[in-house]
């Protein structure tokens, strides 16, 4: 009788056990479907991060290229106005006197200088300054008794554009 007993309490312990290992199955399930949700989830961000990424690296390419194109456009733009007076001045017919005509051209140059100014390219003197290969070119020397490497001349003024040299001041040198 205590071995039917034990018979029966082995299968009730192995029915609890086999009920036991379904629920911690269908809860193994359950977690797996959860984490299988979190990755495709995770998976999905990451496909369209990668795709934000790659409009992102293609519309900076093409702004950088549209301002290595188009760079110069507003300097363009702020020369066409004295470009238009320049050829007003040439089409003035020949009764005109050369004086006003040379008054004409002085009204456009200054017109220039102010328009290189606002674009931020800036004339600089050179007569009377010191020799500086980062900022003149020297033509020629000449004796003088102003010391050595004084600039004496200019043949071409130098410019600046911002901070970068755009032409260099080509110059007479003095020396001893």
């Amino acid at each position: 009788m205590a071995d039917k007993k034990n018979k029966k309490n082995i299968r009730k312990v192995k029915r609890d056990s086999v009920k036991s290992l379904r629920e911690q199955l269908s809860l193994l399930e359950n977690e797996l479907l959860k984490q299988s949700d979190e990755t495709q989830r995770i998976m999905d961000k990451n496909i369209r991060l990668l795709a934000e990424f790659d409009n992102y690296k293609r519309r900076t390419q093409e702004e950088r290229s549209n301002l290595l194109k188009y760079g110069g456009e507003e300097l363009a733009k702020s020369l066409l106005p004295i470009l238009d007076d320049l050829h007003r001045t040439m089409k003035t017919d020949g009764k005109t006197k050369a004086q006003t005509i040379l008054e004409g051209v002085e009204l456009i140059m200054l017109k220039l200088d102010k328009t290189l100014i606002d674009q931020g390219i800036i004339a600089f003197d050179s007569i009377g300054q010191d020799f500086d290969p980062d900022h003149h070119e020297a033509l020629m020397s000449e004796d003088s008794d102003k010391g050595e490497d004084v600039i004496l001349k200019e043949f071409e003024k130098g410019y600046m554009y911002n901070d970068k040299i755009l032409r260099h001041a080509k110059v007479v040198v003095s020396k001893n």
